[in-house]
């Protein structure tokens, strides 16, 4: 198992009291929690800059790379929250300051409800590979809109390829099929195929997606689409995690969802499982899954429903956050693991600022200072009406 290092520089020492941590390295994987404006004592910098405030973050993610012994080249994939959509030109631009060459990371830019600070605009989260060997990024001509920005359809590195929140946007970036939320789920997953392709694989290597919807109603379309095109016909102890999130916008007024996927190149079939006390335990969604041969375990946004569907404590911040947290155990306990193998959370709130009760109760299940990379936002709407939050785990065994 690879060896789990915490990073921890003295300029974010105002998350110590917490279970969470800057940044975690396992073996030759580097996971950046969501770097936000704030100082070393927490308090947020230039309210309302948006560029100056993103600037702080990359240095800070450039900080963590340094510390790790590794640079901005290193980075395979960002996720990035935006308070406003409108402010992603601005943070695309900025972001050439640090992400130079031409093998650019996978990215997945979407709108976000907010933050547990409210003066904050932007949260970037990072993945690098810090191993040997060369980093390749893929943007085939069918999405050649997106070669102006500092990223690639997708990246990959070692056995991993991360690609980018996929949307239906043609070569020249016009959207298609408007309105229609399972024809732009499906042009999205035909871009995801293109890109696994490219890189000498097939979508029995993905082993993780995350669609972040518009319209939170568009979700069944959505899965739907998903199993219809990509697992219709694969058991569910053989399937990929699927979570999927609701934000307040993409990056062109008519996009309705973005499809990021993580695929693992290495040896043997894909692993799931997805104990009984996951509601959907009986279709082709993993409640974790992983390559045989590789070391990558996704696991999919939890929530509070029993293995029924019945929505657990409604309205109880703490309790359906202790709920989901308990079933990322059983899944790790399934596949042999445990909490200590938790490498990254990403925890999505119908209200960013219940962030502060969901740590307390992380505590509960991660050590303060040794704690996984986290990253909080907002959400518009889950896939149920009464789901106060879902929360997202990746560990490494």
């Amino acid at each position: 198992m690879p060896e789990k290092v915490i990073h921890a520089p003295p300029s974010m020492h105002w998350m110590e009291p917490m279970p969470a941590s800057p940044a975690v390295q396992a073996g030759d994987l580097l996971f950046i929690g969501g770097q936000t404006a704030l100082d070393e004592n927490g308090r947020p910098v230039a309210p309302g800059d948006i560029e100056t405030q993103t600037r702080y973050i990359f240095d800070r993610i450039v900080e963590l790379l340094d510390t790790a012994g590794g640079t901005a080249d290193d980075i395979v994939d960002v996720i990035s929250f935006h308070k406003d959509p409108r402010d992603m030109d601005t943070v695309f631009d900025v972001a050439r300051d640090y992400l130079t060459g031409n093998q650019y990371p996978a990215w997945t830019a979407v709108g976000s409800q907010g933050f547990w600070v409210s003066e904050n605009l932007v949260s970037i989260r990072v993945t690098a590979h810090l191993g040997r060997g060369s980093k390749e990024s893929f943007t085939p001509d069918t999405m050649k809109w997106l070669r102006q920005f500092p990223m690639a359809g997708g990246c990959k590195k070692g056995d991993l390829l991360f690609v980018s929140g996929q949307m239906a946007a043609d070569a020249d970036g016009f959207i298609t099929t408007p309105g229609d939320h399972a024809a732009q789920a499906r042009y999205a997953i035909n871009r995801i195929r293109e890109i696994v392709g490219m890189a000498s694989a097939s979508m029995d290597d993905v082993i993780d997606m995350i669609a972040f919807n518009r319209d939170a109603r568009g979700m069944d379309a959505a899965v739907d689409t998903w199993i219809e095109e990509v697992v219709a016909n694969v058991h569910p102890t053989n399937s990929p995690t699927v979570t999927t999130i609701g934000t307040t916008g993409l990056y062109r007024l008519g996009l309705l969802g973005a499809y990021r996927v993580i695929a693992d190149l290495s040896p043997g079939p894909r692993i799931a499982k997805t104990p009984p006390s996951i509601w959907w335990h009986d279709l082709p969604i993993a409640g974790g899954s992983k390559k045989e041969g590789g070391h990558l375990l996704t696991i999919a946004g939890e929530v509070a429903s029993d293995g029924d569907g019945n929505i657990i404590t409604p309205g109880n911040t703490s309790t359906q956050a202790r709920y989901a947290f308990n079933r990322i155990k059983e899944v790790l306990e399934a596949f042999g693991a445990s909490m200590e193998d938790v490498v990254e959370i990403m925890s999505f709130h119908k209200d960013p600022r219940a962030w502060e009760r969901v740590m307390k109760v992380g505590e509960e299940f991660f050590a303060k200072e040794t704690g996984p990379a986290w990253t909080p936002a907002g959400t518009t709407g889950l896939y149920k009406e009464g789901y106060l939050h879902e929360i997202y785990a990746t560990a490494v065994v």
